[in-house]
């Protein structure tokens, strides 16, 4: 059986449902990290019921969104009730509305929803590699003065860093998957190899 919290953004007038998103994300970052630092693993998935990506034959996008709900999928309860979302997201009660439920069919469907790096911003990694090797700016900006910018079509997610306070997109990109033999996620719910419920 599968237990999950499904987040529903509600748009209000000025305030669009990926602003909200955005937000809710934030905070559940928030909490996967406390829930894996407690232990040692974050035992929650992700799953976005409404992600949709779509290309023409010839390669051109049709559509990219994330939609306005999330899922946080486990497979205990108890792992969903040490979130404490509901009081984590009080402040933004007015715009999210809480569901908690479970599932249990024979015949579910899984993907796995990954986040995909996009290597498009020269100013962070000049900065990373300033940190990382003790470059000074100028031996960091010569290593990239061929760099171009990559580019990525996939639907994201607007994030703030909590350790740098930096904005970044959170590129997520879903791929069908099998039933996961093992269970353990990021801290933003997502994985490259377990998939989770697709419903």
């Amino acid at each position: 059986m599968y237990h999950y919290i499904e987040l529903s953004c509600l748009p209000d007038e000025g305030v669009p449902a990926a602003f909200i998103l955005g937000k809710v994300m934030d905070t559940v970052h928030l909490c996967l990290v406390n829930l894996q630092k407690e232990l040692g693993h974050n035992p929650v998935g992700l799953s976005l019921p409404e992600y949709r990506y779509q290309q023409d034959e010839r390669g051109k996008l049709q559509e990219a969104s994330l939609g306005s709900k999330l899922r946080l999928i486990s497979l205990e309860a108890a792992s969903l009730e040490r979130l404490h979302l509901k009081a984590q997201l009080r402040r933004l009660e007015d715009y999210v509305h809480q569901r908690q439920s479970s599932i249990e069919r024979p015949n579910l469907s899984f993907s796995t929803f990954q986040r995909v790096h996009v290597k498009s911003s020269v100013e962070r990694l000049i900065r990373r590699r300033m940190h990382s090797l003790g470059e000074s700016l100028e031996q960091a900006q010569a290593a990239f003065k061929d760099f171009e910018e990559a580019r990525s079509d996939l639907p994201f997610i607007h994030l703030h860093s909590h350790s740098s306070e930096q904005p970044f997109r959170l590129f997520i990109q879903k791929r069908p998957a099998s039933k996961p033999d093992h269970w353990q996620f990021s801290s933003y719910g997502l994985s490259t190899t377990v998939g989770v419920p697709d419903f």
